[in-house]
């Protein structure tokens, strides 16, 4: 066997690597066998780069017949005397011919590595593992991490979060090879290897941030981020290696001293005075400007993680708390106040669902806070008499509308007696009207269904019949859900049967029972659809809506951030 002499390339392979050929007399397959001589301390120990022929037979891979375009002697002669880009043109083709095959995609996998085409060999040696062959599985993992590490290599100058993003993506490839096969020389010897350089880089990482820290006249805002910076690598090299004293040492000295950054510099924010900001898109809704007490909250909170116990910080955090509660209640009477100006009720639901969410905010700082406790209990108060005056509103102009109209509003008014019981459970007075409404729409929906089901028409089109009975099935699954009875049942069910039908039709004309108006294909005799009832706008079994109150559902607290999202 002819043994011919490899280019060195930097971090990759050592000066004495070679390529051999290994010639045989049935159809051949391109696959590297995982043998890594000893390397120097300064070397990552990978496997050969060697495209060695094999009996295809002994692979149980589809065998390459003598008029194949791949030129297996010319291939290796490519490789061998420093044309890999070509290598890994070809074999890249001959991957995307033969996608279910392990051997080409392995050798694909390490054509593109020594073309230095990282991310491609990448791709190939996942394609491996997708592939599921036993064989090639591993070699495919551990060739993975070698791409990882290579990639790592050449994201250094740039990234060095993803050096040691692909470091690590290398050390997890190298341990799954020795869950698989344990004490498999090769996968040990490159994981001690990139282990170790990692190790280094995050040490070095970790003393230049710390150095940072340590320079005379900064501020305790400024030592925060080079501390935080120094005690993470501290802490992942520690991780990595839990015998080195140095980066045991590192991590509690920084730990200690980043508390104690935070501490002081929480302590500071947390006593910052407040003041008012007008919004920039609703000038007329003055903000508390509590930016500075939420971060040293945050701060003092950081620093209690990393060292329980200290009495002062769990004093500084408690009245910082409760100061910022007192904020929080304070915007929310401003809140509470506006709303009594506003005269539009989507509006005045809106400020006081604000109001709501500053309360939730004030009692998460300070649960017991008596005063936004009290101002919560108002805002549940004022809440729900905007609902009960919405929904007797509702209820009242619906005696003078047509079905559909009717429908609308009495679902409305439905939906504002429900919201407002929700938030005053003890009031029969609002029991009852929302008793009276659900009857009230339950008569209605009746009826509209009735004259819905009912065909005004020969004449009608089919779209046109199509809309009408979409509207009486809604009008009663409505129905159905407020009052339910047999009869309702039945009458949807029909009515359902019937669209099956009418859709069944459209669909073999090429259109939708719910095209636009002056959609579909005038060849198949389309017709203008009508538009839809104004009751089905929104569908009375939507979900509830922040400018519009919606179906059966109290609207959530939290909606109400700023007052032009309603």
């Amino acid at each position: 066997m002819n043994s011919l002499r490899r280019p060195h390339h930097p971090s990759e392979l050592s000066p004495t690597r070679s390529l051999s050929l290994i010639p045989t007399t049935r159809s051949l397959s391109l696959v590297v066998p995982l043998v890594v001589p000893k390397l120097s301390a300064r070397s990552l120990s990978l496997a050969p780069l060697i495209l060695a022929l094999v009996c295809a037979f002994a692979l149980s891979v589809p065998t390459l017949s003598a008029a194949d375009p791949l030129n297996i002697r010319e291939l290796q002669h490519q490789l061998t005397n420093g044309a890999p880009q070509s290598v890994a043109d070809t074999l890249a083709q001959q991957a995307e011919l033969q996608p279910n095959s392990p051997h080409i995609q392995y050798n694909a996998g390490v054509a593109a590595y020594a073309a230095h085409r990282w991310e491609d060999a990448l791709v190939a040696f996942d394609r491996v593992e997708t592939l599921n062959h036993s064989t090639l599985v591993n070699l495919a993992r551990f060739q993975r991490g070698n791409a990882e590490y290579q990639l790592g290599v050449e994201s250094r100058s740039a990234n060095l979060d993803e050096t040691i993003a692909r470091w690590r993506a290398a050390l997890d490839a190298y341990q799954v090879v020795l869950k698989n096969a344990p004490g498999e020389p090769r996968a040990l010897e490159n994981d001690t290897f990139v282990r170790t350089k990692l190790l280094n880089l995050l040490m070095e990482e970790a003393r230049k941030a710390d150095d940072q820290a340590n320079q005379p006249n900064k501020t305790p805002a400024q030592r925060i981020p080079d501390l935080r910076n120094a005690h993470e690598k501290f802490s992942e090299a520690h991780q990595l290696s839990p015998v080195n004293p140095e980066a045991e040492r590192g991590e509690s000295d920084t730990k200690n001293r980043l508390a104690e950054a935070l501490k002081q510099e929480g302590m500071r924010n947390a006593q910052t005075p407040l003041s008012l900001k007008s919004s920039r898109r609703e000038p007329r809704l003055p903000e508390v400007d509590a930016s500075k007490l939420e971060q040293g909250i945050s701060q003092l909170e950081e620093s209690q993680q990393l060292r329980p116990g200290d009495s002062q910080v769990e004093e500084a955090l408690k009245k910082a708390k409760d100061r910022l509660a007192d904020a929080k209640v304070k915007q929310a009477e401003t809140f509470l106040a506006l709303e009594e100006q506003i005269p539009i009720t989507k509006e005045k639901l809106a400020l006081l669902r604000m109001a709501r969410e500053q309360i939730d905010h004030a009692l998460e700082q300070s649960p017991n806070h008596q005063e936004a406790q009290r101002t919560g209990e108002e805002i549940d108060r004022r809440m729900a008499q905007v609902h009960e005056d919405e929904g007797d509103f509702q209820e009242q102009q619906s005696a003078f509308s047509q079905p559909e109209q009717q429908a609308m509003q009495l679902s409305q008014a439905l939906d504002h007696f429900q919201q407002a019981s929700e938030l005053r459970p003890n009031q029969p007075r609002l029991q009852a009207k929302q008793e009276q409404a659900e009857q009230k729409l339950a008569q209605t929906l009746d009826k509209l269904a009735d004259k819905l089901m009912q065909s005004p028409g020969a004449q009608e089109p089919m779209e046109a019949k199509a809309a009408r009975l979409e509207g009486a099935e809604q009008a009663l699954n409505e129905l159905q859900a407020i009052k339910p009875s047999d009869r309702t049942a039945q009458r949807a069910e029909q009515v359902g049967k019937e669209l099956d039908g009418l859709r069944q039709m459209l669909a073999e004309k090429g259109q939708k029972p719910s095209e636009s108006p002056g959609q579909g294909d005038p060849r198949n005799g389309a017709q203008p659809m009508p538009a839809p009832p104004q009751w089905m706008v929104p569908p009375l079994d939507g979900p509830p809506r922040i400018n519009q109150p919606g179906n059966k559902g109290q609207a959530p607290r939290s909606a109400g951030r700023n007052i032009r999202d309603y």
